[in-house]
């Protein structure tokens, strides 16, 4: 097998991984200037894909923790 035919299966069986990692390559590109964020005393300057992406699982993390506890019915 090829090294071309290689790459098309990865292609044609992970098609969605490919597609994803597309999408967050052109995201992170489009992101790269840097942003402050305030809260409280603290002020943090990282490049805003960043910062999204902390967010994100912090988001991420909570839904999970919370999803967890849900209240039995009576």
């Amino acid at each position: 097998m090829s090294g071309k035919d290689r790459a098309l299966g990865v292609v044609r069986t992970h098609w969605a991984t490919v597609i994803l990692v597309i999408l967050a390559a052109v995201f992170i590109a489009q992101n790269r200037y840097s942003t402050t964020i305030e809260l409280f005393w603290l002020n943090v300057t990282s490049p805003l894909w960043l910062i999204l992406l902390v967010l994100f699982a912090v988001g991420f993390a909570a839904g999970r923790l919370s999803a967890g506890r849900k209240v039995p019915k009576k």
